[in-house]
């Protein structure tokens, strides 16, 4: 006989009602990050454990989906199990987080999405994050000036179905409708990582194709995209960009290898989720958006923007 999943649920919920999930009592917060070894994600964990640090009464289990979807389905019916008192979640697909999303809701259990909104934000008490179509937008507007307003750029996104990936494509887009004369010879995700934006890139280049500027939804395929354009020996001769304003990638941008970056302040990110999380749990009002700007760094800027990292 078929068991549908959501009632397995109910009778796990039900067998679990008398246990407690918080060690001495404490009230817990589950955090669920879609890929502990994403370099912006280490970041904005380090501001979600500088601010959990300010609560020593509240228990905070972090959770790595490691970019799998069911992995953290699995986890969020765990901490709906376990009686979570409030779910901060950076969903990996925003379609697929849909049905686990409204579980924990429809067990009392409040959401707050950080980084990523989710498809069903609605059903969420507040998002900590930014703009993902403003990132786009102020990515692809630099990358115009500097080429003149015209030339050839290949793009490089993130995973697909990703809530960024689907949103900076937008951005970029919005920009590039005012600029004809600026071709996509090439766009291809590569998955927010390193090692898949090199090998994309290496692709493109013994295909031999007219690039003149590399536009990356984020700075780990950004750098992987430089890394194999040094290694064809034609860095100097294309304009390479991302989002994210990582200290590596500052250390490129400050070296005049990438021509500049976007900054997405992680920590600051990190330290609003859990703040709000904690607010929501001992019953206080929050917003259902708490905004935090997007901002471009140049050359001259990279030495400002590390120093937030310190």
């Amino acid at each position: 006989m078929k068991i549908k999943r959501g009632l397995v649920l109910t009778v796990i919920l039900l067998l679990a009602a008398s246990s407690v999930v918080g060690a001495a009592g404490k009230k817990t917060i589950g955090v669920l990050i879609c890929d502990f070894s994403d370099q912006f994600q280490v970041y904005m964990m380090e501001g979600m454990k500088e601010a959990a640090a300010k609560y020593p009464d509240i228990e905070f289990v972090y959770q790595d989906a490691k970019y799998d979807a069911n992995t953290q389905m699995n986890q969020m019916e765990n901490l709906i199990v376990r009686r979570a008192d409030a779910i901060v979640v950076m969903p990996v697909d925003a379609k697929a987080s849909v049905p686990m999303v409204q579980q924990a809701v429809d067990a009392g259990i409040p959401v707050i999405s950080v980084n990523r909104k989710l498809e069903n934000q609605e059903v969420a008490v507040s998002y900590a994050g930014s703009d993902s179509v403003e990132s786009g937008e102020i990515l692809m507007q630099q990358m115009a000036k500097l080429l003149g307003g015209k030339g050839n750029i290949v793009i490089l996104e993130g995973g697909m179905g990703h809530e960024p990936q689907i949103l900076r494509q937008q951005g970029i887009m919005n920009i590039l409708a005012n600029y004809p004369d600026i071709k996509i010879v090439a766009d291809q995700p590569a998955d927010w990582y390193r090692d898949k934006g090199m090998a994309v890139m290496e692709n493109w280049l013994q295909a031999d194709l007219k690039i003149d500027a590399v536009v990356a939804h984020n700075d780990e395929m950004a750098i992987g995209a430089l890394i194999a354009a040094e290694d064809a020996g034609v860095a100097d001769k294309l304009l390479i960009a991302g989002i994210d304003a990582t200290p590596e990638a500052l250390e490129f941008v400050r070296a005049g290898k990438l021509a500049f970056t976007v900054f997405q302040d992680a920590k600051g990110q990190g330290r609003a989720s859990i703040d709000t999380a904690v607010k929501v749990v001992r019953g206080e009002s929050v917003p259902k958006e708490v905004m935090i700007p997007y901002e471009l760094v140049t050359k001259d800027q990279a030495d400002e923007y590390e120093a937030r990292y310190k």
